[in-house]
């Protein structure tokens, strides 16, 4: 009996069908390893949440130091702790600093430290710690100020003032570096984002700086200015530590949304931590709820029960 092989036609209708259902299900299987990083990085973002309760338990109820600086001297000192470092006692594992879902959140890249390669293991977790994905809310809750004559010194919120504590952003995906030609995402995070808003005009029409921390410290003359990425001054009209939006150029493209990243389905979505330790993701049209986003703070907070950054104190 002879035996009939299948034809050109019936190959290529085969072909066909398979690229078809490639086609299909390869966005589907994409989505669905997108969608299990996502859960990954809410669940460590959450766990790093429950850390910082426990830190702001054993030091007398304030937030965690951005920075802890054991030195005003200049330079390198070893006893300097980025606020990772602070938080690893709790955590106890660096892999919960990082979202997989960036591409560059592990021990190469991130040990890299700006092409300067760590002599030892404590500048390899300093490096680490400045590139942690978990971006701080530290504008609000613990802002870096330049003290009268010391030098910079955190001061940190106690959780007294912190009006909301589950409507308040603790720490949110952030971004180290994008190229300046091609935009691309660079050196995995950074352990500090900045907020989109800043000033609230009252009933009255009087402006209100929400920045009570920084306010408080520079009018009461302690402090001469905080750390904000541009002219670390006290003045309000200073507003560089805001989201640039489209108007980030160059090196400053990093601060389009202040330094927070979408790195989730597409890059629309970011994850969030809560003061109260719990964490979900948000666009970033949704991390500007309640404030009139505009670049570098050139919109009000308009509705500021709504705001998730502030602390809720500067307003009745």
């Amino acid at each position: 009996m002879k035996r009939r092989g299948f034809t050109l036609i019936e190959l290529l209708v085969v072909i066909a069908i398979i690229a078809i259902l490639a086609a299909i299900l390869f966005p589907v299987f994409a989505q669905a390893r997108e969608s299990a990083r996502q859960i990954t990085c809410t669940s460590r973002f959450s766990q790093v949440g429950r850390a910082v309760i426990m830190y702001t338990a054993d030091f007398d109820t304030t937030q965690p130091l951005t920075q802890y600086f054991a030195s005003f001297a200049g330079g390198a000192n070893r006893q300097d702790r980025i606020l990772a470092q602070l938080l690893q006692p709790y955590v106890k594992n660096w892999i919960m600093f990082r979202c997989p879902s960036d591409p560059n959140a592990n021990d190469r890249v991130l040990g890299e430290c700006n092409d300067r390669p760590p002599a030892d293991q404590f500048e390899r977790e300093y490096c680490w710690s400045l590139t942690t994905d978990l971006g701080y809310n530290y504008t609000y809750l613990s802002p870096i100020m330049y003290l009268n004559p010391s030098g910079y010194k955190n001061v940190p919120a106690s959780d007294s003032r912190v009006k909301q504590p589950a409507n308040t952003v603790l720490f949110t995906d952030s971004i180290w570096y994008r190229d300046p030609s091609s935009g691309r995402p660079e050196g995995g995070g950074n352990w500090i984002v900045m907020p989109p808003c800043r000033l609230y005009r009252d009933a009255a029409g009087t402006i209100v700086d929400s920045f009570t921390i920084v306010r408080q410290s520079c009018d009461s003359g302690e402090a001469r200015g905080w750390y904000d990425y541009g002219s670390n001054s006290c003045s309000m009209l200073s507003r560089p530590a805001c989201w640039k939006l489209r108007n980030a150029m160059g090196w400053y493209r990093w601060m389009e949304f202040g330094g927070t990243w979408p790195w989730h389905r597409s890059n629309t979505m970011m994850t969030v931590a809560y003061v109260d330790g719990h964490a979900k993701a948000h666009t970033p049209t949704q991390l500007t709820e309640g404030c009139d986003a505009r670049p570098e703070c050139g919109g009000f907070i308009t509705e500021p029960d709504k705001y998730k950054w502030d602390l809720d104190d500067y307003y009745n």
